[in-house]
């Protein structure tokens, strides 16, 4: 703007840079980096199960200033060949706060309720709306404008680096998810990948990313 000729403070200009962000002229694809979206990119939205908002509603009652993120498996059936027919709620809470969500939840919904189960606790009481606790990982994105939704840049990373969740999609769906989130919405690409090594899957996403499908890092181009 100012090659341009105009005369801009840095306050109007950060004025202004949000105004775009808000009407979606530009969007947000990584720290301090954007781009002019197409037309059909959106942003990421999913309906909750009643389950899954009665969940979110508890602890919001119960630990106000809790951070806490749910991602529920029938998110999925949007973007994979082999729908899902099943749904897990997986939570993910601050450490130091999940055996008091714990006993929380477990009069809610009694029986229903594992805390960081190992895979083969997970598969031995495995039970339709079965709800799991797990610690909230640092770098989690965090939803807008709801911050316990969870973003689709948290879920692209969990599918490859949750223990848990590992065994519900074939990897030879994983190309196809990536491709159709990145055609379909927008992606904070710093957010993600931030993430991923937070999670130990960066090395696996790059990889998958640059071998088996089409997609261009915009913040690396």
């Amino acid at each position: 703007m100012r090659k341009g000729g105009d005369q801009i403070s840095d306050a109007t200009f950060k004025r202004k840079l949000q105004q775009y962000l808000k009407d979606r002229s530009i969007i947000r694809i990584g720290r301090n980096k954007y781009c002019i979206p197409d037309k059909a990119v959106g942003v990421y939205t999913h309906e909750y199960s009643a389950v899954a908002t009665e969940v979110a509603d508890l602890i919001e009652e119960n630990y106000p200033l809790l951070d806490f993120s749910i991602f529920e498996l029938v998110q999925l059936n949007e973007f994979v060949n082999h729908q899902l027919a099943h749904n897990i709620i997986f939570v993910s809470v601050e450490a130091d706060i999940i055996d008091f969500v714990f006993e929380t939840l477990k009069e809610r919904f009694p029986g229903k309720v594992l805390v960081q189960p190992t895979i083969d606790l997970y598969h031995r009481y495995w039970q339709e709306g079965m709800i799991i606790l797990e610690k909230l990982v640092s770098e989690a994105p965090m939803g807008k404008p709801v911050k316990w939704h969870a973003r689709v840049e948290k879920m692209l990373v969990d599918i490859m680096a949750d223990r848990l969740i590992l065994g519900t999609v074939s990897p030879s769906e994983y190309p196809g998810i990536y491709a159709d989130v990145f055609g379909r919405y927008i992606v904070d690409e710093s957010c993600m990948l931030r993430y991923a090594k937070r999670r130990g899957a960066e090395k696996e996403i790059r990889e998958l990313i640059r071998t088996r499908t089409n997609i261009t890092l915009r913040t690396e181009s």
